[in-house]
């Protein structure tokens, strides 16, 4: 495998992506003034080609200069998957876009230019946000493989002088580019049909890849493994394929579209287009899906001992029904999940004096079964999603319900994030949709997301009056701290995607108390903070998980001490840390993870990766930083 160029790398460090929302404030174009006029789809053609033009030339003569005064001054960006860099990146100032590009084109042996696809269009990305936006294809020799991307050009004023007047020009504000097919092995959907090939009684299984789970995140990848023709095996914990959610408590539903939830390759069935998905939706589209595509799976799998032998080769020794077995692989996937696996439980005096039921929101089923147990009375510890799905829970079947919410919730109302400007827009198409979103920089991608919703939200400013009046704490979208990405990809939670359960509390069907932490059990409940008791026949913990960062799970689930990278929050670049690509010491060892449009998207990515480095055409990834970006670190 090729060695990194770089080996002292920054885009571990954390940072803080309210931070660089701030520091990377969308542009405001307010010279052009309120009048300034949509233009159609044959001259924003004619304009991006002129750009496309001045740009191939700069990278033609290597001219760095005029490379740099393709990009939007005040601010640019380039987000790179694969296609030049073979790393996940995001690069940010035409400076550094200047440099990087020219480089990586080169490594790359980026043939021919950067050529338009289809037609450009005038959008209005915001109030004060006019963008010509296009997509485009390209090549490369090194290795040999088409690419593809997207642009996005901001305008720009020239000052009348003289008897001239004034003339606005076009700049690159985000060049977007990924890698499409390798010319070797281009993805092949009917090797998705042919049969699988390890047996679940072998006492040494050979692979290419051995993936640590089961989940949508594992059966991915996959999939998209198989297509590339490449051997994978899934060994997962749970008995059964699609128990990773069948295990779930039994009202537990997605609160987004289904469209958006969609694997490669396989949509969910029609009648399950216009609902939220629940639990066994979840469950029974995993099993079909595996069963589909012929993938080899093992189940009730414990893993005994991990080892990396002198060929650079994973032995995996593991436990199941039928006995002790080996499995070699050149590349090892760890697809256990981010934030889902490890309880997280806040720190609590006298466990023993409770005469009670607690447990993790992880342990919770239903309702009935604390009724079972003579519980009348719960306390539910959070506000998130979870916390609201087991209230309402709770309260359908008859039982006094008082959550605790510690601190203000960001609620979402569900016909906000099923807008067709934001996630309703899978509902035409996954792979548009998906190629609008996950071509952006994060940086770009989450200010777009929170101004949508802020302005959804000033439509209808009363929408939480009632529950701020009785003093429960609520964030909406408004309020200069909410970004849902933020949440998503930092907390990994802490909102809520309200499908109607803040209504039992501005009825006041439901208790809360806010502003406090559970401090103590008591016999009869817990003591909170501010030395209130508070009684419950059970307590609930929907305090989410403590293992969003595999350097924390690593040696539990597969038994080896190993110096990977961080994972999940955001990197300096904006970007997620340690998923879908190569970690610096360790580099045949991945992380495949996340929410249901990144298994999408990058389980394409990761697969290509590995493809590559089996075929011997994996090169360096480009690590290199072009100068000091001054950024917000954490």
């Amino acid at each position: 495998m090729a060695q990194d160029k770089c080996r002292s790398s920054p885009q571990d460090v954390k940072a803080d992506l309210k931070c660089l929302m701030a520091q990377y404030a969308l542009p405001s174009i307010h010279s052009l003034g309120p009048g300034f006029q949509a233009i159609d789809s044959l001259e924003a053609t004619k304009t991006t080609c002129a750009v496309l033009k001045r740009l191939n030339a700069a990278l033609e003569t290597n001219d760095t200069e005029k490379l740099e005064s393709c990009f939007f001054a005040e601010q640019a960006f380039w987000k790179d998957q694969l296609a030049l860099t073979w790393h996940l990146r995001t690069f940010i100032s035409r400076a550094n876009i200047a440099k990087s590009l020219l480089e990586t084109k080169a490594l790359r042996m980026m043939t021919g230019k950067f050529e338009i696809e289809g037609e450009a269009e005038f959008i209005h990305a915001g109030p004060n946000l006019p963008i010509l936006v296009c997509e485009l294809r390209f090549r490369t020799e090194s290795p040999a493989a088409t690419c593809d991307g997207t642009m996005w050009l901001l305008p720009v004023e020239t000052q009348p002088s003289g008897d001239s007047t004034g003339t606005t020009t076009w700049r690159i504000w985000i060049l977007s580019t990924r890698l499409g097919e390798l010319d070797l092995h281009p993805e092949n959907e009917s090797l998705l049909r042919s049969g699988g090939v390890c047996s679940k009684s072998e006492e040494r299984i050979e692979t290419d890849v051995f993936i640590v789970g089961g989940g949508n995140a594992a059966m991915a990848l996959a999939a998209r493994l198989k297509a590339l023709k490449v051997r994978s095996v899934m060994a997962d914990r749970n008995a059964s394929v699609g128990d990773n959610w069948a295990r779930r408590y039994d009202c537990m539903k997605f609160h987004i579209p289904t469209s958006f939830c969609e694997l490669p390759y396989l949509r969910y069935p029609s009648e399950l287009q216009n609902r939220l998905l629940t639990r066994n939706d979840l469950s029974t589209q995993i099993r079909r899906y595996a069963q589909t595509f012929r993938l080899d799976i093992i189940n009730s799998v414990e893993i005994v001992q991990t080892t990396l032998d002198k060929d650079g080769r994973w032995n995996i020794r593991f436990q199941t029904p039928d006995g002790m077995s080996t499995a070699v692989a050149r590349h090892l996937v760890q697809a256990t999940g981010i934030g889902s696996q490890k309880p997280y439980l806040p720190p609590m005096l006298k466990h023993q004096a409770f005469r009670g039921t607690s447990i993790h929101s992880s342990q919770y089923r239903n309702a009935k079964e604390l009724k079972d147990r003579g519980v009348k009375t719960v306390c539910i510890i959070g506000s998130a999603n979870t916390a609201f799905d087991v209230l309402e829970d709770c309260h359908a079947a008859g039982l006094q319900v008082t959550m605790v919410a510690r601190s203000p919730t960001y609620m979402v109302p569900l016909e906000y994030v099923c807008d067709d400007r934001s996630l309703g827009a899978y509902n035409y198409s996954v792979e548009k949709a998906d190629r609008l979103f996950m071509m952006l920089p994060t940086i770009v991608d989450s200010q777009l997301g929170r101004e949508l919703f802020s302005q959804l939200a000033s439509k209808e400013p009363d929408r939480y009056s009632t529950l701020c009046e009785i003093g429960f704490p609520v964030l909406d979208s408004r309020h200069p701290d909410a970004a849902l990405m933020h949440n998503l990809i930092e907390r990994g939670g802490g909102h809520y995607v309200d499908t109607g359960a803040t209504a039992l509390l501005a009825e006041k069907k439901v208790d809360f108390v806010v502003g406090v932490e559970p401090k103590a059990y008591t016999p009869n409940g817990i003591e909170l903070s501010d030395q209130r008791a508070l009684d419950a026949d059970a307590v609930v913990w929907c305090t989410g998980f403590a293992d969003k960062d595999v350097r924390q799970t690593v040696a539990d689930i597969l038994k080896i001490s190993l110096p990977v990278d961080a994972t999940w929050g955001v990197n300096e670049e904006g970007d997620v840390r340690g998923l879908w690509r190569r970690h610096l010491y360790v580099d045949n060892y991945w992380v495949m993870g996340g929410y249901t449009q990144q298994h999408r998207w990058y389980s394409r990515l990761l697969a290509h990766q590995i493809k590559a480095e089996l075929e011997g055409i994996l090169p360096a990834a480009y690590r290199d930083v072009p100068s000091a970006v001054p950024a917000c670190e954490v």
